[in-house]
């Protein structure tokens, strides 16, 4: 009991110092809707910051070269602050993207949707989130207005601060601190100093922003609170309690610590749940709507006058088709086939009758008379023995030659 009533106490004194017009996420849900925050502006390139009931997703976990951005439509009035962000990034093996945390003058206007990289002269603040030489890193910039980031050609010297921060994969949010006042400007990750400086002055006019850019393969970042609160009177910023996030209370007890981690482990899985749930939701949307356009297109097949032209034709091929089984079932063909018959047996009749008698005749009119071939052959043989004799006659009459 004493565990609980510590831990409301401190829930109640950090929703009393939060600032509502610059924070989101400290209570749940985020927005009242899924396609606007209360008090921030949502832009984005190639995608819109998708938001949730817990949490924004600032690029997508698919599909690369991605840009979104979030920024307060009112300009900070504390002059000591203190900014609680809880993050969280995954992405496959060689993923690339960046997060960043603005407090600059006319951000939504001069910043955008822009990156460290691609902004040129900005007022003020950014927090980056990135990889630089494959070290996971969070790096503090500072400008003026005067030097143009966009251009330089190693804007990582420009960093006033840095440490290494593997903030990948982690299955958990990341709880980033930055606190700003008297002392000047302080980063905390994970309740871990990651950099000060007592040299930093900054105006109370200027605007809180978020950032996020894809490569490709891409990172997918994803916010759960951005909290902005009055710095605390005793040195240090209270520290705030959510859904998400177990304030450390130092009382020795195992039972406590087993507590805390089983709610948040608890939260997570909760995150996740909800993050599924609206996939399916968005899947079933996108099914209803095929299947309109589908009633839509059939309705128009229906109504079309393609349809009608397609139902004349078919009728006038019907009747076509009935009427020419009408006249064949109709006319007379008897008398046809009876006189095809008739002149089929005369053709025959014809044949048979005087093809013979034509034939004798044509065979004796070119047969050769046997007395004339007789006659001939012994002219033949009178001539052939005439001409022996005479043969005979003439060698006997010649004179002889001796030798």
């Amino acid at each position: 009991m004493r565990f609980l009533g510590a831990l409301l106490a401190t829930a109640s004194l950090a929703l009393a110092q939060v600032v509502e017009d610059l924070s989101f996420g400290h209570k749940q849900p985020i927005s009242p809707n899924t396609f606007s925050i209360p008090g921030w502006s949502i832009l984005g390139e190639g995608h819109v910051p998708q938001v949730l009931s817990d949490k924004v997703v600032m690029t997508p976990p698919a599909g690369g070269n991605k840009r979104g951005a979030l920024w307060s439509e009112k300009k900070n009035t504390l002059s000591e602050w203190t900014a609680d962000f809880e993050f969280r990034a995954g992405g496959p093996d060689r993923a690339g993207g960046n997060l960043q945390l603005w407090y600059v003058r006319d951000g939504a206007s001069k910043v955008s949707t822009g990156s460290l990289y691609t902004t040129n002269k900005f007022e003020g603040l950014a927090i980056v989130v990135d990889t630089l030489g494959g070290v996971q890193k969070i790096r503090g910039f500072l400008n003026d207005g005067n030097t143009d980031y966009k251009s330089h050609h190693t804007v990582e010297s420009l960093a006033f601060g840095h440490c290494d921060y593997s903030y990948r994969n982690l299955g958990r949010p990341s709880k980033l601190q930055v606190k700003y006042g008297a002392s000047g400007l302080s980063v905390t990750i994970d309740g871990n100093q990651c950099f000060s400086t007592p040299k930093v002055s900054l105006p109370a006019d200027y605007t809180f922003g978020i950032t996020a850019a894809s490569s490709d393969p891409p990172d997918s970042f994803e916010v759960f609170k951005f909290a902005v609160s009055l710095t605390g009177s005793g040195g240090g910023a209270q520290q705030q309690y959510t859904g998400s996030q177990q304030p450390i209370v130092n009382t020795g007890s195992q039972n406590e610590a087993h507590v805390a981690a089983s709610a948040s482990q608890f939260d997570d899985l909760h995150n996740r749940i909800q993050a599924l749930s609206k996939s399916v939701d968005s899947l079933s949307t996108d099914v209803q709507k095929t299947r309109q356009v589908q009633s839509e297109i059939l309705e128009l097949l229906r109504s079309s006058n393609l349809q009608g032209a397609i139902d004349s034709k078919l009728n006038n091929m019907d009747k076509l088709v009935g009427e020419i089984h009408r006249d064949i079932k109709s006319a007379d063909h008897k008398g046809q086939y009876d006189k095809l018959s008739q002149q089929i047996q005369l053709t025959h009749e014809g044949i048979t009758e005087h093809v013979p008698g034509k034939l004798r005749e044509y065979v004796q009119s070119h047969t050769p008379r046997i007395g004339f071939i007789a006659f001939s052959f012994m002219a033949f043989q009178s001539c052939c023995l005439a001409v022996l004799l005479w043969q005979k006659w003439r060698k006997s009459t010649m004179p002889k030659k001796f030798l």
